[in-house]
């Protein structure tokens, strides 16, 4: 039976949903490599010349997070499979190579990366009685396991390790040493890449893992461009009919679609002040997901609409989200230590706040009254609300220190100031910072439709 026209939308909606959102969630790999041409080739090279050449290398990619070291790992065995794999042309030679994943945050130890190296490759003999001796030799003995029958020489083996500065933490970092002592010596052809986003990780190597390393640093840094950025969203938002599987007309309507957000003012600036702050690949991405889960029979393009929410819960600070909730007597307080701080108070206690409380509601009581929602509260009520802001962490003591006299520590809701003897005084006293500037709090009264006119215009002064 042939598919209507709405069904085939219906379909390719579906089809564009999953593969961008696959591409926002980091699932799948984006098209193109924006910015990256030169460590893919370094890379590639390292892991090409130990497949075709049996050379011994080792080599470490140091980039911060974010900015695609796994991706260009990917990429390179990605081309090294096209080239020499089983997915190379019937005119080129093939070569036998394993590749085997390693990360910091799941082997936690030499003994549980040796048995997975062995699940890697294959090995199903039992290895209760190798693993009783030294890692050296255990490892050597899966080696040659690898061995066909009639050959002499073992595979090349890629190895490549994930998180590498938590790998360097193991005691003794045997595992480290045996890799790069085996691909010094040129026993077996192995390639050791350590992936990592610590530049100082040299510094975690013993001096005799250092000695076996050859000192190969392949740095992967962030878009420095903002039109490699803005590429960097369009590819993962575009979507093409032989990739993806959606018809040529759905994509081209789609993509046309993809432009016109982007090109979009509200949504220019926001990308741009991404790329000032600190050209994270992923906040970029992520901007983009809500409005990806839109996509249905309904809404089949992405919405500016959609994308323009999204930014505005990017760009609203934690703090005053936090603040949404509280209640008007710490809201009051909140602006009392405003009106501090606007008349030269850097620091405060609580019965300076208290006392700016009190004498703005006693001065406007009158007129608040008349709508019977508004009092005065008592000190003992209000000292509970300062509390909470204390735990809420949105007034800070001016300095924490340990008690000199007591030796022992005080937590964030002590209210302590900076000295043994602020220490031992009433916490009405401790001396305290508000951690906001006087701009949100004005943003944080006007957000609040529950706050009364008079409260409102003393937020405003």
């Amino acid at each position: 039976m042939p598919i209507s026209g709405n069904a085939t939308q219906v379909v390719d909606t579906c089809r564009a949903r999953r593969a961008v959102l696959g591409r926002l969630y980091g699932r799948a790999p984006l098209p193109e490599l924006v910015g990256l041409d030169s460590p893919l080739d370094l890379v590639f090279s390292l892991l090409c010349r130990t497949v075709t050449s049996a050379e011994g290398n080792t080599g470490l990619l140091i980039g911060p997070r974010g900015s695609g070291k796994s991706a260009v790992v990917q990429r390179a065995l990605d081309m090294l499979e096209a080239k020499h794999g089983h997915k190379a042309p019937a005119t080129v030679s093939t070569s036998r190579y394993h590749v085997v994943r390693l990360s910091g945050f799941v082997h936690t130890t030499d003994r549980i990366a040796l048995r997975d190296i062995a699940r890697q490759l294959l090995i199903e003999q039992d290895l209760e009685n190798i693993l009783i001796g030294s890692f050296a030799d255990a490892f050597t003995y899966i080696l040659n396991l690898l061995r066909s029958s009639g050959e002499e020489a073992v595979p090349p083996v890629l190895f490549i390790l994930e998180e590498f500065d938590l790998l360097a933490q193991h005691p003794k970092q045997s595992l480290l040493y045996t890799l790069f002592d085996i691909a010094q010596s040129q026993q077996t052809p192995i390639a050791v890449l350590g992936i990592t986003a610590r530049i100082d990780v040299m510094d975690l190597l013993e001096k005799r893992v250092k000695s076996r390393f050859s000192h190969r640093q392949i740095y992967v840094q962030c878009p420095q461009k903002k039109s490699d950025f803005v590429e960097i969203a369009r590819l993962a938002l575009h979507v093409d009919s032989g990739r993806d599987g959606v018809s040529g007309n759905f994509a081209q309507h789609f993509n046309a679609q993809v432009d016109e957000v982007l090109a979009a003012e509200s949504v220019a600036r926001h990308m741009a002040q991404i790329f000032d702050f600190g050209k994270d690949v992923r906040q970029l991405l992520s901007l983009f997901v809500a409005a990806a889960c839109q996509l249905s029979a309904q809404t089949q393009f992405l919405q500016l609409a959609c994308v323009e929410a999204s930014i505005a819960l990017d760009v609203t600070s934690a703090k005053l989200q936090v603040l949404s909730s509280i209640s008007l007597l710490e809201l009051s307080l909140i602006i009392s230590m405003k009106s501090l701080v606007q008349s030269g108070s850097s620091k405060y206690n609580f019965e300076m706040v208290y006392n700016e409380y009190k004498t703005f509601m006693s001065r406007h009581l009158l007129v608040a009254s008349a709508g019977g929602a508004m009092k005065v509260y008592k000190k003992p009520v209000a000292l509970k609300a300062f509390e909470t802001l204390v735990e809420l962490e949105i007034v800070r003591p001016v300095a924490t220190a340990i008690a000199a006299d007591g030796g022992g520590s005080y937590g964030r809701n002590d209210l302590l100031a900076g000295s043994a003897q602020a220490a031992r005084a009433p916490k009405e006293y401790r001396m305290v910072q508000l951690m906001i500037e006087p701009g949100q709090v004005v943003e944080l009264v006007r957000n609040r439709v529950d706050v009364p006119a008079v409260i409102r215009r003393w937020a405003q002064q």
